[in-house]
């Protein structure tokens, strides 16, 4: 029985059950997930409509739509291993996106969950972000097989699937939004202390980030990326907390024996950010802020891309403004002269990818630099 039926007709049929025109005019109106989902569910006449979200190989159910005969299994706290599912054969091509008659197509019906669920029709097409990232699958099931669906029902499909998925990227980059809110108050708020300490290092932390950025956006790093390099440059140097005064603010070289306690700072750096949940995942690239591209840096000897690309980005730039930094044991190297020593060092001290970036974006900012002194 179509689900496209008149009001008359339902009225005749005495089918109270809601009417789909009128749940896609709520969801027009006020769009999200559950309409989506209710109109799905009432457009194709299925028992319940729900959407998935895929974390490595394992399916989990975000939101569903149904009614009191709604399988036990599929809730919202329920997951299945993907390859238990419908969903990724018919992401492989390997069944259609609208399976009828479940039991009548020998695949579908192999699948422990047909019997498990007592499953008669089945719907799924991908739920996918803008960026084209897969984000899981709206599904529809029904207990009873189905006629044949049409082309109708799968646009359909497709058009509720742009909706829902809209409304999770939306939830996303709220999310992400806040995180991010956070994970740089944290930073700021560690950054203040070693200024507190140290004005030099919170100086020059500041003045790497800003190189970092031009870097990364000349490297054309998306959003995520371009984040990881600004809070790994802020926080390269947090590490030198754990640093006894007298060998930060030494006049002169350091000893070979104050050299190796200095060559902690690394490490005491990823102890830090470890510690803290919302900058947790940057210990890593923290730690790893002194790795020579050729592999004789340190802490772990690190070459190559096994370096990640905020630490290689980082390192040069951090390398370039000490230069031309006045330091208590040496007066700043002219402009000239750092760059000609970065170039000297690309493939062996430095990334090359990102000392061609670096140099790409100083001449704009020499000038500037050069007028200002």
């Amino acid at each position: 029985m179509s689900p496209f039926r008149t009001r008359a007709e339902r009225k005749l049929a005495g089918d109270s059950s809601p009417d789909p025109l009128r749940s896609a005019s709520e969801l027009a109106r006020a769009p999200s997930i559950e309409r989506a989902l209710q109109a799905v569910r009432e457009f194709l006449g299925m028992d319940i409509a729900y959407a998935t979200e895929h974390i490595g190989d394992v399916q989990h159910i975000r939101r569903i739509e149904g009614d009191e005969s709604t399988p036990s299994g599929a809730d919202p706290n329920y997951s299945l291993p993907l390859d238990q599912t419908y969903c990724q054969r018919i992401l492989a091509g390997e069944l259609p996106s609208l399976i009828a008659d479940v039991r009548a197509n020998d695949i579908a019906a192999a699948l422990p969950i047909t019997e498990a669920e007592g499953i008669g029709a089945f719907c799924s097409v991908p739920l996918r972000f803008s960026d084209g990232r897969l984000f899981g699958t709206l599904c529809a099931e029904s207990s009873s097989k189905r006629g044949e669906f049409g082309p109708r029902d799968l646009e359909f499909m497709h058009v509720f699937a742009r909706m829902i998925c809209d409304q999770f990227e939306n939830q996303s980059l709220a999310h992400r939004t806040h995180e991010l809110e956070l994970e740089n108050a944290t930073a700021a708020a560690i950054l203040a202390a070693v200024a507190s300490r140290d004005a030099y290092t919170a100086e020059h932390s500041h003045a790497v980030v800003e190189r970092a950025l031009a870097v990364a956006r000349e490297l054309g790093l998306d959003a995520e990326a371009t984040q990881e390099v600004r809070q790994v440059a802020l926080l390269h140097d947090i590490g030198k907390l754990a640093i006894p005064d007298s060998m930060l603010r030494k006049p002169g070289p350091l000893t070979d024996d104050e050299t190796c306690v200095m060559r902690t700072h690394p490490v005491e750096s990823e102890r830090i950010v470890a510690a803290l949940p919302g900058l947790r995942h940057l210990g890593r690239a923290v730690r790893a802020e002194h790795e020579r591209f050729d592999g004789t840096g340190y802490p772990d000897g690190l070459s190559g891309d096994a370096i990640p690309l905020a630490s290689r980005i980082t390192f040069v730039c951090d390398a370039y403004h000490a230069m031309v930094s006045d330091r208590p044991y040496r007066a700043a190297l002219t402009i000239d002269e750092a760059r000609r020593q970065i170039v000297e060092g690309s493939g062996t001290q430095f990334c090359p990818r990102a000392v061609g970036a670096l140099l790409a974006t100083l001449p704009a900012r020499d000038a500037e630099y050069e007028a200002a002194a």
